[in-house]
C-alpha cells in the first residue's frame, strides 16, 4: 500500500491587491524534495520521522591525510621574510658566527599604503576584498600565527643538533562576533498586535564591549599529555671540551720522618721544594644517526700527578684515549635516532596548516563583520524611511487637526509613532558605529596610528540574494570539505608524528646493549661505563680523566659489551603502553573532528536553504504589508478607515523592512558559514597562501566577490 506524502505547509497565495509602489517580485521558494519511500508522518501531521535517514557520505578512515592540502603543505617551504630571524650560522668552518645569538626584527608596525588609497574625504570606502586584504596584512592574530611558522623551523634546527623538540602552537583565534545584524524578529505578519505599535524596542549597546572579545580554539589532538622522551639522542653536533689549570704540589717524600729531634722528641717529615705546572685536557665527542658515538680524550694530568720527573716537561708524553660505542638494541638505527628530525619536519607542515586555518577564520570573521556592517547600514536606511513616513503622517494629521477634520488624539498617536521611529533610528546608527569600531580592529594593526584615522567606514559591496534557491549536493560538498579543511589535514599530520614517537617509545623497552672499542696510551686498564648521548639539550657531560692511574708507559687496547638489563622493566613498559593509548586517543579525537566537519557541512547546507526560504518569506511579508498599508490609505481617503490603522500599518511595514534586511544578512552569513565549513573560503577570495605568509597580497584588488559555487 503506498504511503501518504509527508506533511508540508500549504503554499501561500497572493492577495488580490494591486502592486504597491516599490514592491519587489517574490523570490522563488524552494520546494522540498520527497523520496518515494519517505517515512510516514507523525499522528499530529506536523513532523516526519527522521530516524531512518541514511548517512549522506560514507565514513573514511584516512580523510585529510592524502588530500591536496597536505600535499601542498609538504611541497611548499615559503616562510615569512620580514619576521624571520637573521644571523643563524651553523657552518663548522665559521669560528665565531655559530656563537652569536640570532636577531629577530621588532614587531612589524604595518603598512598603511593600501589603506591610504581607500580613504577619501575622511571616510574609508571599503570593499569586501579590500577588507580581507587589510585583515591578512595587518591583523595581529594572523601576525602571531605567522611567527609559529618560524618556531617550527627552530625546532627542526634543534633536532638536527641532537636536541628534543619544544613544540608548536596549535591555537587558532576566531574573530569577534561584533554587534551582529539587525535585531528585528525574523517573521512579521499583519496580524501581530500583542503590543502597542508605538512602543520602542530598546537594545543594550553596552554589551558590545564583551562581544568584541575573541575566542581561542586549540587544534591539538594530543590533549594535555606528552609522549615519553624515548632513547637518548646522539650528539649530532660535534662537541669539544677543553680544560686547563694551574697545579702546585708539595714534593713531600714521606709522612713519618726519621730524624730524631731529641729525648722524647718526634721525627719530622722530609720535604723538598714544591712542584708547579699547568695541566691540560681536551675531549671530543660526536654522535651519528645510526646510534654510534665516538669520544677522543687527551690529557697530561695523570703523568703529572704520578710521574717523578714529568713536572719539568708536562707535555712530554700526554695520555690519550679513543672510544667508539654502538648500540645493538636500544637506540639503534636511524628511525629511532632521527625521530625528532622527522617529527620536526611534520610539525613544519602542521604549523603551515594551522596558519591556513587561522587565515580562514580571520577571513570568515572579517566577512561576517563586513556584511553585518552592510546590513546595519541598510537598516539605517529603513529607519530613515520609517522616520520620514512618520514625519509625513504627523504633518498630515496636524493639518487635519488644525482644520478640524481629525480628532486631536490622533495627532498624539502620530507623535508617539514619530518619537518611536526617531529612537529606532538613533539606536540603528549607534549599532552601526559600534560595528565600525569592531571591524576597524580587525583590519588595522595599530588603532592609534595617525595614518589610520578616518571618520567612518562606507562599505561599497551590497548583499545580493539570488532569486533561485540554492541547489546543494551535500555528499559532494562533504567530500570536498574532508579534502580541503586545514584543521583536519593538520590533525592527520599530528597522528603521523605521534606514530613516530610511539615507535621510539617501543624501542626504549629493549635492554641497553652496547658494543665498545677503546685504545689508550699511558692510561688506566678499565673504561668506566658511560651513558651514550644526552638528554636532548645538546649539553655533554665533562668526561672523567680516563687515564688517571695505571702504568706510565702502557698502551691498552680494549673491546667488549656493556649491558644494562632492568629486571621487570616496569617503567619502560608503562611508558610504551601509555604512549600507545595516547595515540589511540588522538586518533579518536581526529575521527571526532571528521564527524564534526560532516555535521558542519550538513548544518550549513540546511542553514543556507532555510535562510533563502526565510528571505523569500520576509520579502513576501514586506510586500503584503506594503499592500495592506496602501489599501488602508486608499480606504482612509474615502472615509472607510481610521488614522489608527494607518499608524499601525506604518509600524508594521517598518518592522517588515528591517526583517527583510535581517533575512538578507542571514542568507549571506549562511553562505559564508558553508564556505568556511568547506575550507575553500580563501580560494573564493583569490588569497594565495604563500602571499599571505609573506604578509602581502599583490593579487587582491577591489571588486565584487564572485558568486558562490553551487
Amino acid at each position: 500500500m503506498p504511503q501518504p506524502a509527508p506533511y508540508t505547509a500549504p503554499a501561500l497565495s497572493s492577495p488580490d491587491v494591486l502592486q504597491s509602489p516599490g514592491q519587489q517580485p517574490n523570490p522563488r521558494a524552494q520546494k522540498p524534495v520527497v523520496g518515494v519511500d519517505a517515512p510516514l508522518p507523525h499522528p499530529d501531521a506536523s513532523t516526519i520521522n527522521l530516524r531512518e535517514i541514511k548517512p549522506l557520505t560514507p565514513q573514511s578512515a584516512n580523510s585529510g591525510i592524502d588530500g591536496p592540502v597536505v600535499r601542498q603543505a609538504e611541497s611548499s617551504f615559503t616562510r615569512p621574510v620580514r619576521e624571520a630571524p637573521s644571523g643563524i650560522v651553523t657552518a663548522p668552518y665559521r669560528l665565531i658566527a655559530p656563537y652569536r645569538a640570532a636577531h629577530v626584527a621588532p614587531l612589524y608596525a604595518g603598512d598603511v599604503s593600501r589603506l591610504a588609497g581607500l580613504v577619501r574625504d575622511g571616510k574609508l570606502y571599503l570593499s569586501l576584498r579590500d577588507a580581507v586584504a587589510l585583515a591578512i596584512e595587518n591583523n595581529l592574530d594572523v601576525e602571531v600565527s605567522r611567527y609559529d611558522l618560524l618556531l617550527a623551523d627552530t625546532d627542526l634546527l634543534r633536532a638536527w643538533g641532537g636536541g628534543t623538540l619544544r613544540g608548536v602552537d596549535y591555537s587558532v583565534v576566531q574573530s569577534s562576533p561584533g554587534v551582529g545584524a539587525t535585531t528585528s524578529p525574523l517573521l512579521v505578519t499583519s496580524t501581530t498586535g500583542t503590543s502597542a505599535v508605538t512602543n520602542a524596542q530598546v537594545t543594550d549597546l553596552s554589551q558590545v564591549t564583551q562581544a568584541g572579545n575573541t575566542v581561542s580554539q586549540n587544534l591539538n589532538e594530543n590533549g594535555s599529555f606528552t609522549y615519553a622522551p624515548g632513547p637518548a639522542i646522539p650528539l649530532f653536533d660535534p662537541t669539544i671540551t677543553a680544560e686547563a689549570g694551574y697545579l702546585r704540589r708539595s714534593n713531600q717524600t714521606s709522612l713519618i720522618g726519621t730524624t730524631d729531634t731529641g729525648s722524647g722528641g718526634t721525627g719530622t717529615a722530609t720535604n723538598t721544594s714544591p712542584l708547579t705546572f699547568v695541566n691540560t685536557g681536551l675531549d671530543y665527542q660526536q654522535g651519528f644517526s645510526f646510534g654510534g658515538q665516538v669520544e677522543a680524550f687527551v690529557s697530561n694530568a695523570p703523568q703529572v700527578l704520578y710521574a717523578n720527573t714529568s713536572q719539568y716537561d708536562p707535555f712530554h708524553a700526554p695520555s690519550t684515549s679513543v672510544t667508539f660505542a654502538q648500540p645493538l638494541l636500544r637506540g639503534r638505527g636511524k628511525e629511532v635516532n632521527l625521530r625528532f628530525v622527522r617529527i620536526a619536519k611534520v610539525n613544519q607542515q602542521v604549523s603551515r596548516l594551522v596558519f591556513a586555518q587561522q587565515l580562514l577564520e580571520t577571513v570568515y570573521g572579517t566577512s561576517r563583520l563586513y556584511y553585518d556592517l552592510v546590513s546595519l547600514g541598510e537598516n539605517i536606511g529603513v529607519k530613515e524611511e520609517s522616520l520620514a513616513a512618520a514625519q509625513r503622517l504627523f504633518e498630515d494629521d496636524r493639518n487635519q487637526v488644525s482644520e478640524g477634520t481629525l480628532a486631536p488624539v490622533e495627532l498624539t498617536r502620530a507623535e508617539a509613532l514619530l518619537s518611536s521611529s526617531r529612537l529606532d533610528l538613533i539606536q540603528a546608527r549607534g549599532e552601526y558605529r559600534q560595528q565600525e569600531v569592531v571591524l576597524r580592529q580587525q583590519i588595522l594593526r595599530r588603532l592609534g596610528d595617525p595614518g589610520t584615522q578616518f571618520a567612518s567606514i562606507v562599505p561599497t559591496d551590497k548583499i545580493d540574494v539570488p532569486q533561485e534557491p540554492p541547489s546543494l549536493d551535500v555528499s559532494a560538498l562533504t567530500a570536498d570539505a574532508l579534502s580541503n579543511r586545514p584543521d583536519l589535514a593538520q590533525a592527520a599530520l599530528q597522528i603521523r608524528a605521534n606514530e613516530i614517537s610511539v615507535k621510539a617509545t617501543g624501542n626504549s623497552v629493549k635492554p641497553l646493549l652496547n658494543l665498545y672499542a677503546n685504545v689508550q696510551t699511558r692510561g688506566s686498564s678499565l673504561v668506566p661505563y658511560e651513558t651514550l648521548g644526552s638528554t636532548g639539550t645538546g649539553t655533554t657531560q665533562v668526561p672523567a680523566a680516563l687515564t688517571q692511574g695505571g702504568l706510565r708507559l702502557s698502551t691498552i687496547y680494549q673491546g667488549g659489551v656493556q649491558l644494562n638489563l632492568p629486571l621487570r622493566n616496569r617503567i619502560a613498559q608503562a611508558d610504551a603502553a601509555r604512549d600507545a593509548i595516547q595515540l589511540r586517543q588522538s586518533q579518536g579525537r581526529t575521527a571526532k573532528l571528521e564527524n564534526d566537519i560532516r555535521q558542519q557541512v550538513e548544518n550549513a547546507s540546511v542553514a543556507l536553504e532555510t535562510a533563502h526560504q526565510a528571505y523569500a518569506a520576509a520579502v513576501q511579508s514586506r510586500n503584503y504589508q506594503q499592500q495592506l498599508l496602501q489599501a488602508e490609505i486608499d480606504k482612509f481617503a474615502v472615509g472607510a478607515s481610521t488614522n489608527f490603522m494607518i499608524v499601525q500599518d506604518e509600524a508594521y511595514l517598518a518592522q517588515a523592512r528591517s526583517t527583510e534586511v535581517a533575512a538578507r544578512s542571514d542568507y549571506m552569513k549562511a553562505q559564508l558559514s558553508l564556505d568556511r565549513s568547506l575550507g575553500d573560503l580563501l580560494g573564493k577570495y583569490g588569497v594565495v597562501l604563500d602571499d599571505a605568509i609573506q604578509g602581502k597580497l599583490p593579487g587582491v584588488v577591489s571588486g565584487r566577490v564572485p558568486a558562490a559555487k553551487p
